[in-house]
């Protein structure tokens, strides 16, 4: 049926019905819409987001490690977390500068923004250093010239009424002792804090915001390797049950990670160097033997590698759990991203036992953070994909 006719123009009586202007043309709906907004540099924020990846890893590396012996690497550690902060800030300044950050990631980017500056404060080298470089050196002190003494004078019987002395002036401080002031008030806070909770707890702060830093970097990664039109299209098939799962899986082997920092840092990991018992016994000995009774929690060695073990049991039978329950899935890519996880969550327990019994050596350790980190991205990645699954299409099946 055609459209009506204009009101302000009269039909002719001969006129066809149906003929209309190019004015009343119906107009063809148009597809991708969605697309057609403004999505910002999608490939520019993936390109950013792993290079911040890749920094934070460095982080931990060198963090892990005493150095190995060499000076460059010693010298270098202090100044990955200020790099890191650098990297962030030259993006989010050249996204903000050009428009081109997509709807809706402000909160993300300042947030990983925050991340990257707790990281890059918490060691107070760098800050130290810039305090020494700004403050001013002191005076060289001039030596009175030694040689023969005045003559004693004698004073008068009525001393002398002092002149009135006028109160110093006092220059106020230059913005470059300001700035060197408050290096000095951040440095003796993160040593304070350092000194209140404890080494071992710090650096697992450290570990742990480092981890932290990676997982939602790669996250958004994930997320700009997509378009928008993919990512709404997939939302609507996914799975709240796997994403839980997956969600559950990753917040153990988060707290599974900052209780194995704290057996590092306190060197729990060379106890008990036996498994599945531990001194021969299902137990450790002296489980609660620290007073106030938290400080096991922080300090314990039987307590915390008992309690890191245990965490692994329960991790690899959840997992086990979650691979089952993703057969389920239709999505194949989904399915196999959770056997993936699985598969790396069984390796990373073998490889755990294998440095424990054998004495927890450096090389060992850094073979057990490595799998860590790796595990840490199966597990995100197979979680997104239950959020946002990829579709296959049915021209591909054969």
């Amino acid at each position: 049926m055609g459209m009506k006719p204009a009101k302000n123009r009269s039909r002719a009586i001969f006129e066809e019905v149906g003929v209309e202007t190019p004015k009343q043309m119906p107009v063809a709906p148009k597809g991708g819409m969605i697309d057609a907004r403004p999505k910002g540099a999608r490939k520019a924020l993936m390109l950013w987001m792993v290079s911040l990846i890749v920094l934070a890893v460095l982080q931990l590396g060198l963090d892990a490690t005493p150095g190995f012996g060499i000076a460059e690497l010693d010298l270098v550690q202090p100044y990955t977390g200020l790099a890191l902060f650098a990297v962030w800030a030259l993006g989010a300044l050249g996204l903000a500068v050009s428009r081109r950050l997509p709807p809706g990631w402000g909160m993300r980017v300042a947030g990983l923004g925050l991340g990257c500056l707790l990281l890059a404060a918490s060691d107070p080298t760098p800050i130290s250093q810039l305090s020494k470089a700004l403050s001013p050196e002191p005076a060289a002190e001039v030596l009175p010239q030694t040689g023969a003494l005045p003559p004693l004078q004698l004073l008068p019987a009525t001393p002398p009424t002092p002149a009135p002395v006028a109160a110093p002036v006092v220059a106020p401080p230059t913005p470059q002792e300001q700035v060197a002031k408050a290096a000095d008030l951040a440095v003796a806070k993160i040593n304070l804090a350092k000194t209140t909770i404890g080494t071992a707890p710090f650096a697992t702060l450290r570990l742990g915001l480092a981890f932290a830093l990676v997982g939602f970097a790669f996250w958004y990664a994930l997320l700009a390797a997509r378009t928008e039109a993919a990512l709404i299209s997939a939302r609507r098939q996914a799975e709240p049950g796997l994403f839980g799962l997956a969600t559950g899986l990753m917040h153990l082997s988060f707290l599974q990670l900052l209780v194995g920092g704290l057996v590092t840092g306190i060197g729990a990991g060379a106890v008990f160097t036996d498994w599945p018992m531990m001194g021969g016994a299902w137990l450790p000995p002296d489980l609660l033997s620290l007073e106030p009774v938290w400080r096991n929690a922080l300090e314990n060695q039987g307590l915390l590698q008992f309690s890191h073990r245990a965490l692994g049991y329960l991790l690899l039978a959840l997992g086990l759990f979650a691979l089952l329950r993703s057969r389920r899935s239709v999505h194949g890519v989904t399915r196999t991203a959770f056997v993936l996880a699985t598969v790396w969550i069984g390796l990373q327990a073998v490889l755990g036992v294998v440095t424990l019994l054998h004495g927890d050596p450096l090389h060992l350790r850094l073979a057990h953070l490595g799998g860590a980190l790796a595990l840490w991205l199966f597990l995100i990645r197979a979680r997104f994909l239950a959020r946002y699954p990829r579709v296959q299409s049915i021209r591909g099946i054969k």
